[in-house]
């Protein structure tokens, strides 16, 4: 019982009452000794571990305690040595001002004085003309002759300017007038200099409103003296011409630089620009006539010619030429990093390309073709969803370019898809050539789940013409039609066939109708079969308890609605997202490294975001990398690394509410519906001032983001300030909302009804899109928040207490100590924990033999219940931090979601997995890392903006969040956290034990069992006799022995 007289005596009265001991007033340490160890039940071991627990708990607190005490302690001192020098300085200026000459040791004593004042002079970022006017105050206000002043100035400077200031002549030396005359030419700024600084200057933190005013001040003044500006009109032309200079392309800069400081007269300015332009326009003519390679193949039925939208339309019948004139060939062309987008020539972006905009022809000749009818042509149409619809497209394999009809073009128009102009020629079936004027644009086709990306050719004023689907699509998708069967499959699955889309009806009315198998005269025909759209309507899997009259009812109420559902268009006018820095510098970094592979994805994404208006070109201080993240089905998703803009943007502290209220509000009812958004952040607009903050640079040049992009600080606030706006117009509806999860919840079908009409108007006004494939209507049981609500209350989810529930029975003496320990985590909750336990703790005892039985049965699953069941598990505080520990074995992750302060933890959910085969290929760091950023998407309807504590017994995991150049998985897991901001911290495994039993869950895997063999090896000895005569053969060792 020795281990007992290591603790206190409150430990020991902590520990008999955990060992449900009846503990009176007035024991002594002795006399609790002795209680606890002649109790009925005492096991040596058992309570050996206990108190050992509850020591190492107190001693935490204290430790705890005694470091705020500590920081407290540190900071007060803090306070008082500043007070302390302070008052020192104060009182060496006043008796400097009251005996300026009095003797020596004043002197130097306000020498001392003024290099605490004013800081040494450097060079690389203090003005010598303000740094001089400074120090001129200081030294007037201590009333310190001018005669005295080099000394003092010698002290305030670098000893390099030291140094030139020595070199002059003794009597120079000593007249401050003349060495500030030197130091004024030495180190005086230009007056473009002076400019920056005053356009670019900001306030720091340590300097007040007056101090920046004065410095922005003399910035000012110092550009303007510098120019000689001495009257209005002078400053007024001045301001003028800075406002062209900020306007003109990097190229001209270039072009003037040796005197573009000195072009101050705007129209003098602007006649050279001009000058410079007309000449750069000619170039562009002559460089012009250079034609490339066509942009589709000569043999296939188009043959547009790539240009851009804003340039002059070449001549059809012009011949091309493929010899390249000499005077251009045999000079070395010179590049630019900045191109037009469009047409490829540098030195422009394609928002500010010179070249003249050119109106589209407005008549479009139809097309003429032969047709032929037959009354069994099989049709070989494929349904698809595009743009939130669901249609269906032909597929021919005799185009080799897919076609947009006349409705699918206006459906791309209404979408604010971004068309480019190009000239066709088109051969059509009698042979002849036709030469047209198009538009292209590139539109992503959802085929059977697989998401395909498609260049559409359309003629905008072309009238009965429908979509074909051509080779191009079929070869982009990997699909093979089977005509003869009316099916189509892709190629890398041939067993699972599809059905073609078979409405024979839209062709008999859209085709003339002649004799079957026969060619007559020429007749005007769309170039592809109808596209259909289908209505939204309730799926099958909704409104399971409605009766045939009531889903007819909804389904009406759908398609009223169905714009809703349909993507892209404006940004909604309620919001714009802010990006408030303050007055930190814009930060900038440079782009990663991509691979030729990865750039070619990557031109593809960036192409598909500027169509769709997301994006544009742009020019910003600012600059984030971005990083490619493979996506599951092989595509990839492009991230941007906010990190560094995150870190300087202020924190918008808008509320997000709280899961337990919403839960707490929510009724149960027999109609239910729940509404997500469809790419929320995309509908809402980024602050025109801020637009060049979310700036990214690639390899193809800098662009901004039009739309909220993901993984800013502060879009999870201004999204939801959006949601409550939006939900306060509902009138008499019982709706709640947690970011752009939205669930509505009435009494009965009428009222529901009704009540959804509201919302589709609200999202109508709001100009909001709810993702329909995400959306459920009219169910008696849904989803939200990570429970489920039900006519009869709501339920806790499966998934949350799941991973605890799968804990099988254990086999052995660790397992048993492993579970013992969890659960004892918990003890404060279960009264009389050691006596419920006793049954499992037994087994522990050394000698004892492993017996499994019902009482131990019983005991494990009791246990179990404890820890899925209230108060250990419980709902979420919105006002408190998250704390997520986490742990990783060789073959599982674990992670548990909890909240409050030791020991008062609650349990808001549990999670494991097992690994993968690749994952567990993984290093011990790999595997912590990957179980932080799992756990994090996994709680992240909890912890998103709030405040979240990662606690890992792993220490090296930190460099997760400092990683500054990521690559691969490194890059996925760094970017998928940026946003949450959590604190990950180092908490030693005693105190991790929950996580640890997720990480390590009972496998039955037969691969791990291994067979038992035994070797026998004869090892050859050597007597001690032997060993002696061999070491006196070793003249060193020999020595040795002699000694003694």
């Amino acid at each position: 019982m020795a281990y007992l007289g290591t603790g206190r005596k409150h430990d020991l009265i902590y520990l008999a009452t955990e060992l449900g001991l009846q503990v009176t007033e007035g024991l002594k340490v002795v006399e609790l000794k002795q209680l606890i160890t002649s109790a009925e039940s005492y096991d040596e071991e058992f309570t050996k571990n206990l108190f050992k627990s509850i020591i190492d708990e107190r001693l935490a607190v204290a430790a705890e305690k005694e470091a705020e005490r500590l920081a407290v302690a540190a900071e007060k001192e803090a306070e008082r040595q500043f007070e302390l020098e302070k008052s020192r300085i104060e009182a060496g200026v006043s008796r400097n001002m009251t005996h300026a000459n009095s003797s020596q040791e004043v002197t130097d004593q306000a020498k001392f004085d003024l290099s605490r004042i004013l800081p040494k002079f450097n060079p690389k970022e203090d003005e010598i003309g303000l740094y001089l006017t400074m120090f001129e105050r200081q030294l007037k206000f201590v009333n310190i002759p001018e005669t005295n002043w080099i000394p003092y100035l010698i002290g305030s400077l670098p000893s390099e300017i030291n140094q030139m200031i020595v070199k002059e002549n003794e009597e120079d030396s000593k007249d401050y007038a003349k060495v500030k005359e030197m130091l004024l030419k030495r180190y005086r700024l230009t007056a473009d200099r002076f400019r920056q600084l005053f356009v670019q200057h900001r306030k720091s933190a340590e300097i007040t409103w007056k101090d920046y005013t004065f410095e922005l001040k003399s910035y000012f003044e110092g550009w303007t003296t510098e120019l000689n500006i001495s009257t209005f009109e002078e400053l007024k032309e001045l301001i003028i011409a800075d406002q062209i200079k900020r306007r003109t392309p990097p190229e001209f800069k270039a072009h003037f630089v040796d005197y573009w400081s000195e072009l101050n007269k705007p129209f003098e300015l602007a006649e050279k620009l001009d000058a410079y332009e007309t000449v750069k326009l000619g170039m562009k003519k002559h460089v012009s006539a250079i034609v490339k390679k066509p942009f589709f193949k000569e043999n296939v039925v188009f043959h547009p010619e790539r240009k851009c939208k804003t340039s002059h339309p070449r001549e059809v019948n012009q011949p091309r030429s493929n010899d390249f004139d000499k005077s251009v060939s045999s000079r070395p062309e010179r590049k630019s990093s900045i191109r037009c987008y469009g047409c490829d020539y540098p030195g422009f972006i394609q928002s500010k390309c010179t070249k003249p905009k050119e109106e589209l022809k407005t008549v479009v000749q139809s097309i003429k073709l032969y047709a032929a009818e037959s009354p069994d042509s099989p049709s070989s149409s494929i349904c698809l969803t595009v743009c939130g619809r669901d249609a269906a497209f032909c597929a021919d394999t005799g185009a080799s370019n897919s076609i947009a009809g006349e409705e699918f073009f206006k459906l791309l128009r209404d979408h604010k898809f971004r068309f480019y102009k190009r000239d066709i020629t088109m051969v059509l079936a009698d042979g002849k050539e036709r030469n047209v004027e198009a538009l292209t644009t590139t539109v992503n086709l959802n085929v059977e789940g697989k998401i395909v990306r498609v260049k559409f050719i359309a003629l905008p004023e072309a009238k009965r013409n429908r979509t074909l689907l051509g080779t191009d699509f079929l070869q982009a998708a990997a699909i093979v039609l089977n005509i003869q069967d009316g099916t189509w499959y892709f190629s890398e699955n041939p067993h699972k066939q599809f059905s073609f889309y078979k409405n024979p009806s839209d062709v008999k009315e859209n085709l003339p109708t002649i004799s079957s198998h026969k060619v007559t005269s020429p007749e005007t025909i769309p170039v592809a079969l109808p596209e259909t759209s289908v209505p939204v309507i309730l799926r099958e899997d909704e409104g399971k308890h409605l009766t045939s009259k009531q889903r007819d009812k909804f389904n009406s109420l759908l398609k009223e609605f169905e714009t809703c559902f349909h993507p892209g268009g404006d940004p909604t006018p309620f919001i714009e997202h802010r990006i408030q820095t303050g007055n930190n510098l814009p930060v900038s970094e440079p782009p990663y490294r991509m691979t030729p592979a990865k750039k070619e994805l990557f031109k593809k994404e960036l192409e598909s975001l500027l169509a769709e208006g997301i994006i544009e070109e742009c020019e910003s201080p600012y600059a984030s990398p971005v990083v490619l993240v493979p996506k599951p089905n092989g595509s990839i998703r492009l991230c941007i690394d906010y990190r560094k803009l995150n870190a300087t943007t202020i924190p918008d502290t808008y509320p997000l509410p709280r899961m337990d209220d919403l839960l707490n509000e929510a009724k149960s009812t027999k109609f239910m519906s729940t509404i997500d958004l469809k790419a929320g952040y995309h509908q809402v607009k980024v602050y025109e001032a801020d637009q060049e903050k979310t700036a990214f640079i690639c390899p193809f040049g800098t662009y901004k983001f039009l739309r909220m992009p993901f993984g800013l600080r502060n879009a999870p606030a201004t999204f939801q300030r959006l949601i409550d706006k939006f939900r306060s117009g509902l009138k008499d509806v019982f709706a709640l909302s947690y970011l752009d999860d939205i669930i509505v919840l009435s009494e009965n079908f009428d009222k529901h009804l009704s009540d959804l009409r509201q919302v589709f108007e609200r999202l109508s006004l709001f100009k909001l899109t709810a993702n329909r494939n995400k959306c459920n209507f009219t169910c008696n049981r849904v989803k939200y928040l990570g429970h489920y609500i039900t006519e009869q209350g709501i339920e806790v989810d499966a998934d949350k207490v799941s991973s605890v529930q799968k804990i099988t029975e254990p086999t052995c003496v660790k397992e048993v100590q492993s579970y013992l320990q969890t659960c004892s985590w918990f003890r404060r909750y279960v009264p009389h924990f050691s006596e419920i336990a006793r049954p499992l703790s037994d087994l522990t005892k050394k000698n004892k033999t492993w017996t499994w039985g019902e009482p131990e049965r019983k005991v494990f699953e009791s246990l179990k219940k404890m820890l899925i069941s209230p108060p250990v598990l419980s709902q979420p505080d919105g006002s408190k931090p998250f704390i997520i520990r986490t742990d990783a074995s060789s073959y599982a992750l674990g992670a548990v979601l909890i909240q409050g302060e030791k020991p008062e933890e609650h349990v808001i959910e549990y999670a494991s997995r097992l690994l993968s085969s690749a994952e567990r290929n993984y290093s011990t760091t790999e595997r912590e890392a990957l179980t932080v950023v799992w756990a994090l998407e996994k709680f992240r309807g909890y912890v998103e903006n709030q405040e979240i504590i990662i606690a890992s017994d792993h220490q090296p995991l930190k460099w997760l969040m400092s990683i500054k150049s990521p690559s691969g998985r490194l890059a996925r897991w760094a970017l998928q956290i940026q946003s949450l901001y959590p604190k990950i911290l180092y908490t030693p495994g005693k105190s991790n034990v929950v996580a640890d039993l997720l990480s390590r869950p009972v496998q039955d895997n037969k691969e791990f069992v291994c067979n038992l063999n035994t070797i026998s090896i004869e090892l050859p000895s050597r007597r001690s006799r032997d060993i002696r005569e061999e070491q006196m053969k070793d003249e060193d060792i020999k020595k040795i022995i002699d000694c003694f």
